[in-house]
């Protein structure tokens, strides 16, 4: 077993990339292949002209790694998506339908079409740290680099209070750590954990991609909120994207969260595009 390695000397932040040294339109694909990438992981994946199916027979219960993700709108209309969908996913059993557009355009275009045939709209924000800002961070939280099994099994503990509090079943929460395990040695998923009192109160996964480390989950236990938890294992992981030579950092918020968008906002993150998802069943 490798040693531990532990975070609690702060990393000092690199000057980032400004802003006008990559387009708006750029910083976004580069989220868009990251978040590709995590949603493919464990799927089985088939390119489409429009885009592509993934489906992950052993995650039958998993929306993220069961969907279609669309580029563009063919020329037979949502309805040719949906066909290649339906046929994909019956054939595993799989009662739920996704689509995950990349262009908010051409989701938008058939929006209201696929509100009439019963699927809900959700709508999530991009973001990209182009400023340093030094942040009010928790001085008494260890931040460590997740590596033996009891700080795995604080992990998965934190996940599954997440998951409950986002409504999840035991079963569906138990399916989402064990593909978390799974896709994180294929992505080289790092993660971090923050410790109060040496206590677990938080963690943070970064997954690190040719342009772009992801912030693919933050979330901090209950009893920890409002401590600047989060704010602080952010700014780590962020400054530990830029240490491993990652030029930009990014991040994934739905629409309505406030909170997360402020906390980003206030680290110097800019919200650089929009990704619409539809989901029935």
């Amino acid at each position: 077993m490798r040693p531990r390695r532990a975070l609690r000397t702060l990393i000092p932040p690199q000057p980032i990339v400004a802003a006008t040294s990559a387009k708006r339109d750029a910083l976004f694909e580069y989220v868009l292949e990251a978040e590709f990438a995590v949603f493919s992981s464990v799927s089985d994946v088939e390119r489409r002209a429009w885009g592509a199916l993934l489906v992950a027979p052993d995650y039958p219960a998993v929306h993220d790694a069961n969907l279609a993700w669309v580029d563009e709108v063919p020329g037979g209309g949502i309805s040719q998506v949906l066909l290649e969908l339906d046929g994909a996913m019956r054939a595993q059993g799989i009662s739920f339908r996704r689509l995950e557009f990349s262009d908010p355009k051409a989701a938008r275009g058939v929006q209201k079409e696929l509100a009439g045939l019963g699927f809900r709209m959700g709508r999530a924000l991009a973001h990209v740290r182009v400023q340093h800002r030094a942040p009010a961070r928790n001085p008494d939280l260890e931040v460590r680099e997740v590596d033996t099994s009891d700080e795995w099994a604080i992990v998965d503990t934190i996940l599954g209070e997440i998951h409950a509090e986002e409504g999840l079943t035991p079963e569906v929460s138990q399916a989402l750590v064990e593909r978390y395990h799974d896709r994180a040695p294929v992505l080289g998923e790092r993660a971090y954990l923050g410790l109060l009192g040496g206590e677990g109160a938080g963690l943070v996964t970064l997954v690190p991609r040719e342009k772009l480390g992801l912030l693919e989950r933050v979330g901090t236990r209950k009893p920890f909120r409002r401590q600047g938890v989060a704010r602080t294992l952010v700014e780590e992981a962020s400054n530990r994207s830029q240490a491993i030579g990652l030029p930009h950092c990014g991040v994934i918020t739905t629409w309505d969260n406030k909170a997360a968008k402020a906390l980003y906002a206030s680290l110097g993150f800019r919200t650089v595009g929009e990704i619409r998802s539809f989901h029935k069943g």
